[in-house]
């Protein structure tokens, strides 16, 4: 099992959104957590040879919890994602996290 840290940025409606994201991959499948807006919440989601991937978790703002399916490409380098919510499309990006281990944990 593969493990990555990723320093992340969300593209919001009100500007953008910092966090990290850190990434499990076990053959096709991905899990982990995704770190935003001052809460930390799991995800998971499956992946191609290609990087294409699918993953399903939540966000916690403020003022409610918005689900989320997002699609795109991740792999050890980089993370490019759209996440659509109920209401909202947010794009995210991330390259590996130096500070918590580079490339592989």
């Amino acid at each position: 099992m593969e493990k990555q840290a990723f320093s992340i940025v969300m593209q919001t409606s009100i500007g953008k959104r910092y966090g990290t994201m850190t990434v499990e991959w076990k053959e096709e499948c991905i899990s982990g957590f995704l770190t935003i807006l001052e809460h930390t919440e799991a995800f998971q989601g499956c992946v191609d040879e290609s990087g294409n991937c699918r993953i399903e978790g939540k966000i916690i703002s403020l003022t409610r919890t918005i689900p989320y399916i997002a699609t795109g490409k991740i792999n050890t380098t980089m993370i490019q994602l759209i996440l659509k919510g109920e209401k909202n499309v947010f794009a995210l990006s991330g390259v590996p996290d130096i500070e918590n281990g580079g490339t592989n944990l």
